[in-house]
């Protein structure tokens, strides 16, 4: 029986979703080429978290600490992605000093306290907002 391919490349159009907010994750992406849009909330509302640059990571969070993925992703232009399987991550982790594991899941833990905190700001602040026709 082979093993699934630890490496496989995806190529997704200008605004397609990658992964949606509170989805299973066992992938997470390299950016060979283009920009992703990391954002929470409903597609046509998002709060915006981050831009991925090509050569950064994302959806590591799900794959590391095994939570349902904590923000959506979706590309900002044509861009490809480099597939990493997350059954081989966790290998890695297995076999890492169990001191780095902890602090990984400290700092996770902490990201998503975060983006939980930025969401809610960003909804709080835009109840203050004037309605559109006054």
């Amino acid at each position: 029986m082979s093993q699934p391919q630890v490496l496989s490349r995806r190529v997704v159009h200008k605004d397609q979703i990658i992964f949606r907010e509170g989805e299973a994750g066992n992938v997470m992406y390299l950016v060979q080429s283009g920009h992703v849009l990391i954002w929470r909330g409903d597609p046509e509302h998002k709060v915006a978290l981050g831009v991925v640059p090509k050569g950064g990571i994302f959806g590591e969070m799900a794959i590391f600490d095994g939570k349902p993925r904590m923000a959506s992703a979706s590309a900002l232009e044509e861009t490809v992605l480099v597939q990493i399987q997350g059954d081989h991550v966790r290998e890695a982790l297995r076999k890492a000093d169990p001191i780095l594991t902890k602090l990984i899941k400290v700092v996770l833990d902490s990201a998503r306290s975060l983006a939980s905190q930025l969401e809610q700001a960003h909804r709080e602040l835009g109840k203050d907002d004037p309605p559109a026709d006054s």
